[in-house]
């Protein structure tokens, strides 16, 4: 009652702020749930690559930073003056990577892998390490899903 007295309602209440805030600032894992109730949702796309990643079509593919992670999503060809979305992958890591393809650094890339005229999708990622991470995925028809390419 003393802290009241010396310095007023307000003084007490202006400290108690004070408290908070250093705690919150040096405190990460309370800094990232008051962060994300602040900021707006954005999608930055990363990378876009065009090919036939589906059986008789040509697709947009894009790599896309979403505050939920990193993705794959995958456009169909245009019908109507509009590009349908095919299939969204949430890559396991949120770190984007880049390799070498073809000699060049990218972080997106087609290739068909297994010989099937069918490009499969290649993005890379670092994990929380920043170990690296290929992550190849292809389309299976009877799912009409992209899935992880295993040989």
């Amino acid at each position: 009652m003393s802290l009241l007295r010396r310095f007023g309602l307000t003084g007490l209440l202006l400290t108690i702020f004070f408290i908070t805030s250093v705690f919150i600032f040096f405190n990460a894992s309370i800094q990232k749930p008051w962060r994300e109730q602040f900021l707006p949702p954005e999608r930055k796309i990363l990378s876009v690559a065009f090919g036939r990643a589906l059986p008789g079509h040509d697709v947009r593919v894009a790599k896309v930073q979403a505050r939920e992670g990193l993705f794959i999503e995958v456009y169909g060809p245009v019908e109507n003056g509009l590009e349908p979305l095919i299939d969204r992958i949430k890559l396991p890591d949120r770190r984007d990577g880049q390799f070498q393809f073809q000699g060049r650094a990218t972080n997106l890339a087609l290739q068909d892998l297994n010989g099937d005229q069918v490009f499969e999708i290649i993005a890379p990622t670092y994990d929380d390490s920043l170990v690296p991470h290929l992550n190849i995925y292809y389309y299976n028809k009877a799912t009409g899903h992209f899935e992880v390419f295993e040989r």
